[in-house]
């Protein structure tokens, strides 16, 4: 299974979704900690994924760079060799070139479909992040809600038992 399609899985809409019983034990459950890191871990992934399609994508760059070199050498010497009046030379010399070229071809299209591909991954790793920041806010304010509310159970306990004795 190619890294897309692993990653059309996990964002595509058929994904199962769990969902917990409300009743069930906390063991069951995952924590916002636990949603937290699995979701840290998700953006991890996806870096690592864009990382790698743009080392690909230098490294046909860089293999374009020298066949491009290598292509210019074979110009330069089908030109030394007609020059020196070596058609046979110079004909092996501009086939080998031409070969050259359809090869330059194809790595500029493979160059050129793993950019694309790259700056597809850069936008699903934006909404990604912008989706576990969205989520981290939720999660803290969930947080402070939840101290908040401790705080106003202790203080109406502690105000319980200060007017409890007095009684």
């Amino acid at each position: 299974m190619s890294f897309f399609a692993r990653l059309a899985a996990f964002f595509g809409p058929t994904r199962a979704k769990k969902t917990y019983d409300a009743g069930a034990s906390s063991t069951n459950q995952l924590t916002l900690a636990d949603a937290q890191i699995k979701q840290q871990a998700a953006v991890q992934k996806m870096r690592r994924g864009v990382a790698d399609v743009s080392v690909s994508r230098q490294r046909l760059d860089l293999q374009a760079s020298h066949l491009q070199g290598a292509m210019d050498q074979l110009s330069a010497q089908a030109e030394e060799s007609q020059a020196a009046g070596d058609g046979a030379a110079a004909q092996t010399a501009l086939g080998r070139h031409l070969i050259m070229g359809e090869q330059m071809a194809d790595l500029l299209s493979q160059r050129d479909a793993l950019a694309e591909q790259e700056t597809m991954l850069i936008a699903a790793l934006t909404q990604l992040q912008a989706r576990v920041a969205g989520f981290n806010v939720t999660a803290e304010t969930l947080k402070a809600v939840h101290t908040a509310a401790d705080a106003r159970h202790k203080i109406a306990s502690s105000l319980d038992d200060l007017d409890g004795p007095a009684r």
